[in-house]
């Protein structure tokens, strides 16, 4: 026969341990139906995905509609016109940096030349460009000039 001593200091054990065991039962019970809606869960995405690739399939099978992009076609280097520095299309071939031999070779000879310093000004009717040690660093067009569109400074 148990010891009387022994039931007793183990009856509130068993009272904490039962609601557990009751939890713990409860959700035995309960694995198997979140186990079917997992299981019904992940055959709807894997029927999602096989309509996805299906769809993706096909548009890689039907030819292109869409036109490609164009290709960029390389810009042919602009070459000064006859004329000199009284064509504006000329003075728009001008950039900062340039040498005073590849303005010259653009604009043509000036009609005046002024040496200041570490510059120099080249005068075209009344335009003018500023050269610093042998390099363009601005100009002005002359006025007259069909198409003038200004100065660069």
């Amino acid at each position: 026969m148990p010891n009387t001593e022994t039931l007793c200091s183990f009856a509130p054990r068993l009272l904490v341990l039962l609601p557990l065991l009751g939890a713990a039962l409860h959700s035995q019970a309960a694995e198997p139906a979140s186990d079917r809606q997992l299981i019904e869960s992940l055959q709807q995405e894997v029927r999602e995905l096989r309509e996805r690739v299906e769809r993706l399939e096909a548009e890689r099978q039907q030819p292109a509609t869409a036109a490609p992009p164009p290709v960029a076609q390389p810009v042919p280097p602009a070459e000064p016109v006859p004329g000199g520095w009284r064509t504006a299309s000329n003075w728009g071939l001008l950039k900062k940096g340039q040498t005073d031999e590849e303005v010259a070779g653009i604009l043509g000879e000036p009609d005046n030349r002024r040496p200041v310093r570490k510059f120099e000004l080249w005068e075209y009717g009344d335009g003018i460009v500023r050269f610093y040690l042998r390099r363009l660093k601005s100009w002005e067009i002359p006025q007259g000039i069909a198409g003038r569109s200004g100065q660069a400074d």
